[in-house]
């Protein structure tokens, strides 16, 4: 029995050895493994899949179909190809690379989408660090464009005749001007032609250019030579060449202030500076500038209201400081003259030193807040050389400085000289300052010394204004000036102004100053004034006062002419001190010009004066008188009178019996709206066209031809033989003119009608003819002629 027992345990030891066996490796395996081993196989992982969506940037559809990959994460991928197609800038998103180059979405900084399935779609949208800003201008600039000039000439007058006290007078001030596309000729002078010295006095002679593109012009002959506020300026005959902004007054030439916004969803932009609307534009999501910010000079400020379709506002205010004296960032302003000095002007025609010159000036904006000023000038035995600069110091106001040197001589004195300016000034609408003052010393001289205007030693100036409650203003200033050798002289002054409301048809200002020679206090005077606007453009005025101890006052009541035209007047009434005079004015404004009559009684005499101003036009064959011509003007020619002309679609004249009408003071280098109105032409006149845009040159005149013709037709009423109208649809062949039909009740309309016609008219029948006269006059209103008979043509008798 215990064998048996031992031969049992044996056995179980032997397949307890084996399960061991078969359960190490499943033991010494990591425990991961194992995992694996058990667990059931996974399912497969996701694929990439590639999806084409239509796409949208920042809200606005791109109409664009894309490629985009949505990774087994869920996130899209597209390459940079893709993205560039779409619009956006790669470069500014950091991405580089080659363009199939595939990039994820989600991790581009400032770059979010939406991903619509359904619709098979994705949004696209940009931080607005990324978006490139919406520009708007406030000031939009118009464009420039050369000008044209028709040749002729131009006389703008201005005759005076006096008499009185034994004594009379007769003169004529004159301009003459010839002008065509190589520039504009130019004199002027004044000829008196009765009383004593007889003769003509001839004051400037010139011609110049001008590029409006490059805003420069030419000038050759008499000239005065540009200055800055630190030098002086000298007449002189030479040749100068500079700078010319005034070719473009819509142009900003100093630095203005730019705004940056951004709007959510689309919205209205408005600009108001000082409380008062500019611009107003519609703008999309998303960031924007406002450029050119104006209507401000001095301290102010201007505030931005974006607001939503569902109203909600958001205002933005940021104070300004604009000066229009400086220069924008990297605009430059220059002069060049050489020549010679000019002397005794209005004494005599011709007066010139032999001794030549030369003057330049430089101003250079070489930043928002700084401009740079130099100026240099040569003469016989003299050099004269400087440099200034004006500041703008943030919003507290612009700091300006120059100094200049001098080397030769000056006034008699041997060596050189120095000249130190400074000022500063900072304008408010509740207070301004202004203060500048000059120095120089005793041997400092420039081009006007030598022809006896020397450089004063010393000039000052200081000015302060207050703006007070209910329309008020208090203003002081100081002023001091010492010429070379002389005593100095200083005045303080100070004033008062107020606007006053004198019911609803009255308005009042009145004002009252106050001087004071600091040096001679007898040296005094104050003064009240009155001034009333009444209904009819009628304007009064009332002063009373006190001057070196005399009293003095004024009453005046007066009415301008009618820019269109009429009757003006004035009276006067006055004592200054002592010397009572009163005077009585009657003037008339015309298409022509004006004419004036004048009566003064004063100091026991009587003067009488007539005068009258003026122009006189020769272009396009004729001579037109007109009013005094400035800048620019154009002459309408229209071939038929009584045609009413309108500027900028506002009628303005009618032309005169030679079919031509003067239109003056139009904008140089801009375009320029010129137009007829034909409502009220005859039925039978047609115009080839109604308007025109003109861009005239500087100080010269333009032709603008409407072609107005007599429309020369008939309408012939056509009988057969048998009395019968004309069958309608009879094809007509007219002689010299376009084949027709015959219309209704046998009318047959010849357009371009001849003084004689022939008609042949073909039917079935046969061909027939009308021939007949035709007087333009008696076709005025396209009354019908006939009936006229229609006779066979001889080529169907042989039939």
């Amino acid at each position: 029995m215990k064998n048996r027992r031992g031969g049992a345990y044996a056995s179980g030891r032997a397949l307890l050895s084996q399960a061991l066996l078969l359960l190490l490796p499943l033991l010494v395996l990591p425990a991961g493994h194992a995992a694996a081993q058990d667990a059931p196989a996974p399912a497969s992982a996701p694929a990439a899949v590639e999806l084409f969506l239509e796409a949208s940037l920042n809200g606005d559809a791109s109409g664009a179909v894309a490629r985009f990959v949505r990774t087994p994460a869920g996130t899209l991928r597209s390459t940079l190809q893709d993205l560039r197609d779409l619009g956006l800038d790669t470069d500014k998103l950091g991405l580089r690379g080659a363009p199939d180059l595939e990039v994820d979405l989600d991790a581009v900084p400032g770059l979010s989408y939406t991903w619509d399935n359904a619709r098979q779609s994705i949004a696209l949208r940009l931080a607005d660090t990324l978006r490139t800003p919406l520009q708007l201008d406030a000031r939009p600039e118009r464009a420039v464009r050369a000008g044209s000039a028709s040749p002729g000439l131009l006389l703008n007058y201005d005759l005076y005749a006096q008499s009185g006290s034994g004594a009379s007078r007769v003169a004529a001030l004159n301009e003459l001007r010839y002008f065509d596309a190589r520039g504009v000729f130019s004199t002027s002078g004044v000829a008196t032609l009765h009383g004593a010295g007889r003769r003509y006095l001839r004051h400037d002679t010139s011609w110049s250019w001008a590029d409006p593109v490059a805003l420069s012009s030419l000038q050759v002959g008499d000239l005065v030579n540009r200055s800055l506020t630190w030098t002086r300026s000298l007449r002189m005959a030479g040749i100068e060449w500079r700078k010319n902004f005034e070719l473009r007054p819509d142009l900003v030439t100093y630095p203005v202030a730019d705004l940056k916004g951004s709007a959510v969803v689309p919205s209205s932009v408005s600009l108001y500076v000082n409380g008062m609307q500019q611009f107003n534009a519609q703008v999309p999501d998303g960031p924007f500038v406002l450029n050119g910010i104006t209507g401000l000079n001095g301290a102010g400020q201007a505030t931005v209201v974006t607001r939503d379709a569902l109203g909600r506002e958001v205002a933005t205010t940021l104070p300004l400081y604009i000066d229009t004296r400086l220069l924008a960032a990297g605009l430059s302003d220059y002069a060049l003259a050489f020549g010679v000095p000019r002397r005794d002007f209005g004494a005599r025609s011709f007066g010139y030193a032999g001794r030549p010159l030369a003057s330049a000036s430089l101003r250079h904006g070489y930043s928002e807040t700084l401009t740079l000023e130099a100026h240099l000038e040569a003469g016989r035995r003299l050099v004269n050389g400087g440099a200034g600069a004006l500041l703008r110091v943030g919003q507290l106001g612009v700091l300006q400085g120059a100094l200049a040197a001098s080397s030769g001589a000056g006034r008699g004195e041997k060596g050189g000289g120095m000249l130190a300016s400074a000022g500063y000034q900072y304008l408010s609408a509740g207070w301004s300052l202004d203060a500048q003052s000059t120095r120089s010393t005793r041997a400092y001289a420039d081009l006007g010394t030598a022809e006896g205007s020397p450089v004063a030693r010393a000039n000052d100036r200081v000015s302060l204004n207050v703006a007070l409650p209910g329309g008020q203003s208090l203003s002081a200033s100081y002023i001091g000036y010492r010429p070379p050798g002389q005593d100095s002289t200083r005045l303080a002054s100070l004033a008062w102004s107020a606007r006053l409301g004198i019911g609803a048809y009255f308005n009042a200002y009145l004002s009252v100053n106050a001087y004071q020679d600091l040096r001679r206090h007898a040296t005094r005077g104050v003064a009240a004034t009155l001034n009333l606007g009444l209904p009819g453009r009628v304007g009064a005025s009332a002063g009373a006062g006190s001057r070196d101890g005399a009293r003095t006052w004024n009453a005046s009541l007066s009415r301008a002419a009618d820019f269109g035209g009429g009757l003006g007047w004035g009276v006067q009434d006055a004592d200054q001190g002592g010397g009572r005079f009163s005077q009585g004015q009657l003037n008339y404004l015309g298409r022509a010009g004006q004419v004036s009559a004048l009566v003064q009684r004063g100091g026991g005499t009587v003067t009488r004066a007539l005068g009258a101003t003026g122009a006189v036009v020769a272009m396009d064959g004729t001579l037109l008188a007109a009013r005094q011509v400035g800048r620019a003007f154009a002459l309408v020619s229209t071939g038929l009178a009584d045609v009413p002309v309108l500027q900028e679609n506002r009628r303005i004249g009618r032309t005169d019996a030679g079919g031509h009408f003067l239109v003056p003071d139009l904008v140089p280098y801009t375009a320029n709206m010129l137009s007829i109105d034909t409502t009220e032409l005859p039925v039978d006149f047609h115009v080839r066209g109604t308007s025109q845009e003109l861009v005239p040159q500087r100080a010269s005149g333009i032709v603008a031809r409407f072609a107005v013709e007599r429309y020369v037709a008939a309408s012939v009423i056509v009988h057969g033989a048998d009395g019968r109208p004309a069958p309608l649809g009879t094809m007509v062949e007219i002689d010299g003119g376009a084949p027709t039909v015959v219309g209704y009740d046998g009318v047959v309309f010849v357009d371009g009608a001849r003084p004689a016609n022939r008609l042949v008219l073909r039917a079935a029948g046969g061909a027939c003819e009308v021939r007949f006269n035709f007087n333009a006059a008696q076709g005025a209103a396209l009354a019908p002629l006939g009936p006229l008979a229609c006779a066979p043509l001889k080529e169907n008798k042989g039939k």
